[in-house]
Parts: structure tokens; sequence; C-alpha cells
């Protein structure tokens, strides 16, 4: 390691751990014996000469700070301080740091001890020969401790993937379902912070932190494997199919969620602790970790923002989009460089989105089919767009956050005043949200290409029928989504009611009207008296009439249950009553002739059940007539 200030003579890396060092001191005289044991006299001695020796340090630091005359000599009770910490280092090195709290807490003061004393007299810069060869002695030392320290640092922060291990299987299990990261016992962190910061008073900040960051982003790249990010391949990205690069995204996202709320916070907690003093430095080396890996998987959104747009992937755009928003407040305690570059990654993806939806809207435009949906039923392009907004609505918060930031300026105040005049006091979502401006354009352009295709219809009964199918539908969905419901507003779902009422007046006008016509009283009578003739073709046309409707709107198809029961009955409530008054009071007219059932076809008690036969989708046998 290199350390500033060092004597020409002195090496500029720490030396290698060295078991040669003869154990001078009798404090040490078994290597696994803690200078601070009590067990036997010596033991108590001991403890006594090395409390000594720390406390005539102590004051010797403090006299050299204070006294103004020149230092000649080391003072008899710090003379040995050199051999004292050297024997420390020896007996560290065959037990080891992190075995025993006490043990480790007496060298780490001695090294803090031996580090300042040599600082103090490097800036005093005497000439001395007694306190120059002192000095280097210390120096020596002082390198040696620091090249321990230095290594079991290392060797500390290496074990964090085991944690204690002492743990068993089910405390591992225990500690994967808490989701705790690194999983270091709370020994090692003190120790670990002790550590550093005796390795960083000894002036060497650089090594540690290199050590630090070298440990920890090992670490990392394990976990990141471990989970599987390490089968991400960015230069892949272009290649693979979308089904498999869905797979890829959802790891992505569950390992990036997985940094967000686990991982990086795990880092930051131990870096503040590890390096509780050292604002500047915590901040490097937490920006140093998470940079690189965020920049990976930056990397990797990036690469899915250049493949080929198509609707589906709107969604998975927008999972990543709110991944990333996820990732910022766990990078808040990085450089602001890191914050720029995800947001400036999530500007690439909400851009992708927009272009995205807009395709929707074109799809819309486009759609300009010249065969009509068979039996009026609900047109795939209304399923498909009101399934993909229903969708699309679970996301609309990061929706209008994206449409709010790439709306045009102009577009956004002039689609703000319009809803002035449209809407009521209540629908303030209109007003105010993005996403529901962007909804709203889709829904017209929606309806105005359904009432394009109704036109496709001969029939304009048919026609009715189709739109009510489609625009119940739409409702329907609104209705069933409160996302949707919210965005839409109630004077939009009212107006919507009022259009389905309309088109299901007009289906009963084209259809029922003509029928209804035939029980007309008027033109019956001739002379006075009822004609049979007469009333013998009205029967006739209503019979013709209603066999046809029941032939052609048996096929038609109304796929909402509550909506054909609403047709049905209100037909049942139109003709039924008209019929049955009409065949009471001319029945008797024909019954006398000849052929009668020629002319009467239909009881009244008939015409409920080839009612109920209707917009089943399947042609009903007309075997319901009763005799």
């Amino acid at each position: 390691m290199e350390k500033p200030g060092d004597h020409a003579t002195e090496s500029e890396t720490l030396p290698h751990k060295s078991n040669d060092h003869e154990n001078t001191n009798p404090l040490n005289e078994s290597k696994h014996q803690s200078p601070t044991d009590t067990a036997t006299p010596e033991s108590e001695s001991s403890e006594l000469s090395l409390t000594q020796v720390m406390e005539a340090v102590d004051d010797f630091i403090k006299s050299l700070s204070s006294s103004t005359d020149p230092l000649q000599e080391i003072p008899p009770s710090v003379e040995p301080f050199p051999e004292t910490v050297d024997s420390l280092v020896s007996k560290m090195e065959s037990s080891g740091i992190g075995r025993d709290e006490t043990e480790d807490s007496a060298f780490i003061d001695a090294v803090n001890r031996i580090s300042k004393s040599v600082t103090t007299l490097r800036e005093l810069n005497l000439d001395s020969t007694p306190v120059s060869s002192w000095l280097n002695r210390a120096t020596s030392v002082q390198h040696r401790a620091v090249s321990l320290l230095d290594e079991e640092f290392r060797h500390l922060l290496d074990r964090s993937r085991d944690g204690d291990n002492n743990h068993d299987e089910s405390d591992q299990d225990a500690s994967q379902d808490q989701e705790t990261f690194p999983d270091f016992p709370p020994e090692f962190i003190s120790t670990l912070t002790k550590i550093a910061g005796a390795i960083i008073s000894a002036g060497y900040e650089m090594e540690c932190c290199m050590s630090y960051e070298t440990s920890r982003r090992h670490a990392f790249k394990e976990e990141l494997k471990e989970i599987g990010f390490e089968g991400i391949n960015v230069e892949d990205v272009q290649r693979l199919p979308w089904e498999s690069l869905q797979g890829e995204i959802a790891t992505w996202i569950s390992i990036v969620r997985r940094c967000s709320s686990v991982l990086f916070p795990g880092e930051l907690s131990l870096c503040n602790s590890v390096f509780p003093e050292q604002d500047s430095l915590r901040r490097r080396l937490f920006t140093g970790l998470v940079s690189a890996v965020t920049m990976r998987f930056l990397d990797f959104s990036g690469a899915v923002v250049l493949t080929k747009r198509s609707s589906e992937k709107l969604f998975k755009f927008l999972d990543m989009y709110e991944t990333l928003r996820e990732l910022i407040p766990a990078v808040e305690e990085t450089d602001s460089d890191l914050i720029k570059e995800i947001k400036l990654a999530q500007t690439r993806l909400g851009e992708a989105a927009v272009s995205i939806f807009g395709e929707l809207e074109n799809s819309i435009k486009t759609d300009i089919g010249r065969t009509p949906v068979p039996s009026g039923a609900v047109h795939p392009l209304t399923r498909y767009t009101m399934n993909y907004l229903k969708y699309a609505c679970e996301y609309k918060d990061t929706l209008d956050q994206v449409f709010r930031h790439y709306e045009k300026p102009e577009e956004s105040d002039q689609t703000e005043t319009e809803p002035e005049t449209k809407l009521e006091d209540h629908d303030e979502e209109y007003k105010t949200s993005a996403f529901a401006r962007q909804m709203i354009r889709v829904m017209e352009l929606l309806d105005a290409n359904l009432e394009i295709k109704s036109a496709l219809y001969r029939d304009p009964s048919l026609r009715s029928i189709f739109l009510m199918n489609n625009g119940r539908y739409i409702l329907q969905k609104i209705k069933g989504s409160t996302e949707i419901r919210d965005l839409m507003g109630q004077a939009w779902t009212r107006k919507r009611s009022t259009e389905l009422r309309q088109y299901h007046k007009s289906y009963q006008r084209e259809t029922w009207g003509k029928v209804l016509q035939c029980m007309n009283q008027e033109g019956l009578k001739v002379n006075g008296k009822v004609s049979k003739t007469v009333l013998k073709e009205r029967f006739k046309i209503f019979n013709n009439m209603f066999d046809e409707i029941h032939k052609t709107q048996s096929t038609w198809i109304v796929s909402d249950e509550q909506m054909q029961s609403e047709l049905r009955v209100s037909i049942a409530a139109l003709v039924i009553p008209a019929y049955r008054s009409f065949f009471g009071r001319y029945k008797q007219h024909i019954d006398s002739g000849r052929h009668t059932d020629k002319y009467v076809k239909y009881q009244p008690e008939d015409i409920e059940s080839v009612i109920d036969d209707l917009f089943g989708g399947n042609p009903a046998p007309m075997s319901r007539k009763r005799t």
C-alpha cells in the first residue's frame, strides 16, 4: 500500500503477512491467549503491562501536541510499544480477526495508537537519531499491522454471502424470507467498522476503499448471478423473438425490483455502517457499486426500446418504465449523474410507449374492412380496442405521466378548454388527465369506425343491432372497470346509454313498425262491414312478415344476455297486446270459413314463444305454434 509521507527507506507498499517475526513480547505466551485474559497471574501482569503502555502512548501523543521543546528521545514507557504491537500482529496472524471481539478491539486500539504516534512524529519532522530509529520501527510495524487488517477486512467482507457460519439451514431460510442482504452478523459489521477506521486513520484510505469495493462488487455479482441476471444478453435482444424477450424482460424486472427494494438499500446500510464518519467516501463507494450494476440494467432497457414496436409490447414497456421509477429512490445517495441516466432511460421507454399507443389509433383509422361481421355481432376491433384500453387503464397513472410529458403544449391547452362545454362539473378528470384525453380520442375514433362499418349492413334493423351490440359491449367494459369509468366520467357514460336507447328505438321502428301497421283497423270495413277479403289479407301479411322476422332475426346475435332479454321484453310488450286485441276482435269473422288456419296462423300465446327465438344466433324451427 502506498502511504503518503513515508521515509525514503520505507517500502511503498505494505509487506505481505509473515510469520517470521519472533514473538518477543512476554504478554503473548500463547498465540491463542488474549492479552486481556485473567486466567493466570502472568496474563494479569500482561494486561497491566499492555494497559500501561497504551496509556503511556496516549500521554506521549498528548504531550507532543502541547510541548514546545524538540523531542530528543522516546520515553522509556513508550519505547517498547512497537514490539508490543508487533507481538500482537503475530498473534492475530495466527488466530485471525473476528474470533474474539475483546481481542480484536485491543489489537485495533493498539494499531490506532501506533498510527497516531507515527503521524504526529512525522508532522514534527524531528532530526533526533533515537526518535528516527523508533519512528522507523513503529512505521514498519504499522505497515505490517495495516497489511494484516486489510487482509482480514477483505476476508470478513468475503463472508457476506455465507453470513454467520453458525447459522443452520432453517436460519438461512428465515433470512431469505426476510430478504436480508448482505447477511452479516452484527458483530462482523462492528469489527469491519473498527478495521476500516484503523486502516483509514493509518493513511490508507485508498487501499481500504479498493478492498471494500472489490469484495462487494464480487459479492454483488454473485448475488445477481444467483437470481438470473447473468443470463440476460444485451447483444441478443435484437434477435430474440418477442415470446423469448418477454421472459428476459420479466427476469430483468424481477432483478431490478429486488435491487431497488433489497440489494441496494442493503449495500447502502452496510456502507453507512462500515464508514460512519466518511460522507464523501461512502457516497463514492456506493455510487461506484450501484452505477456499475445499474448501467447494465439501462443497457438492457435501451436494447429493448430499439426492438421493432408493436401494440402488445406496450405493457412490458410500461412495466419497465415503472421499474426504473422505483429504482430512483434506491440510488438517491449516489451522484446525480446516475439518476439522470435512469431518467433518460425512462424517457426512451416513455417515448416508445407513446409511439406504441399511437399505433392503436392508427390501427382503428386503417381498419376499413368491407365485409360486415355476420349476424351483427360485436366487431373484433371493438373487442380488441376495449380489452386493450381496459388493460392500459391498469397503468393509468404511469400513462398519464408519460402522455403529460410528451403532450404538445398547444394540443394540451386546446383539449383542456373543449370539455368545458361538453362535460359537467364532476367530470374534472377530463380536464386534468392527459391519458383521459388520449382515451377520448381513441373512443371517438372507434365510434366513427363503427358508424362506417354499420353502413355495410343493407338491413337498417341489423345495422341498429350491430350498433347496439358494439355500444353495449363498450359500455359494459367501462362499467366493469373502475379505472376506465373514472377516466371517462359520468357524463360520457350517460351519453353512451342514451345512444343505446336510440339504437333500440330505431330497431323497433324499422322492424316492428310495419308489423303493427298490419293490425291497424283502418281500411278493414267496406260499406260499414268488416271485409273478410281485406281481413284475410291483413292476417296473411302479418304471418308472412312475422315468419320472415323469425327466420332472419333468430340468426342475429345479441351476445349480452341482459340486452337480449330487454329487447325480447320490449318487443313482446309492443306486439303481443296489439296482436291479442286484433286477434280477439276479428278472428270470428274468419272462423266460419274454410281453411281458417291458412289465414290465422298464430295464436296470441304463440307470439311470445317466437319472440323468444330471436337473437340467439341460430335459425329456430317454427315448431312452437299451438293448434
